[in-house]
């Protein structure tokens, strides 16, 4: 019994040690960047990144640098005072490599400062600067059917990841590698102890 035990611990041993390769930390090196610098107000663009742990829900923080450009005329009104906005904060998910991608569209004109916060791992990337000027667009208009603005908050998240609908599939490989050790151990010490008995028996 003893020797069952013994075998049966090795054999499990070596299935832990097998899925061990699949649970090790994999990451991508630690970047941000946005795909477009300079955008008209509401106006998307891609923020992207990585250095995060695998499939770690990632904080966008946006935070303006030189506030919110006064509206015309604005200067002559005694009553109104030009506020600068508090940083925003979107949400993304990382993938298993530890990129994130997020569009991101903000609504009022200045320059902002970008960074990304790994929710588990704290690792952050950034800042990135993007600038928001009206003058940008063609038109001289907002983008219609991009998000932004609405219910008058200054950020809008234009779409979200994808969505992580499994387990990574190395983790599932090891684990079977794993079973077919185990199986093949305590196989290996039933057939050991029948030829016992049978030659014990002779």
């Amino acid at each position: 019994m003893k020797k069952t035990l013994a075998a049966l611990a090795l054999a499990g041993s070596i299935a832990l040690v097998g899925a061990a390769p699949a649970l090790a930390y994999t990451s991508s090196p630690p970047e941000i960047v946005v795909d477009d610098a300079a955008v008209a107000p509401n106006e998307p663009f891609i923020l992207s990144g990585g250095g995060m742990a695998p499939n770690e829900p990632v904080n966008v923080t946006v935070t303006p640098v030189d506030g919110t450009a006064p509206a015309a005329g604005s200067q002559a009104v005694a009553a109104k005072v030009n506020v600068f906005l508090a940083p925003q904060t979107l949400s993304t998910t990382a993938n298993a490599d530890g990129r994130f991608s997020l569009p991101i569209s903000i609504s009022e004109s200045g320059t902002y400062s970008i960074t990304a916060t790994g929710a588990i791992s704290g690792n952050t990337v950034g800042p990135v600067t993007v600038k928001v000027d009206p003058t940008f667009s063609e038109a001289g208009a907002p983008l219609a059917g991009t998000g932004g603005n609405a219910g008058g908050a200054p950020l809008a998240n234009t779409g979200t990841g994808l969505a992580n609908t499994g387990a990574d599939s190395g983790l599932v490989l090891w684990t079977l590698v794993g079973a077919g050790a185990l199986a093949a151990g305590a196989t290996s010490v039933m057939v050991v102890r029948r030829r016992a008995k049978v030659e014990a028996a002779a």
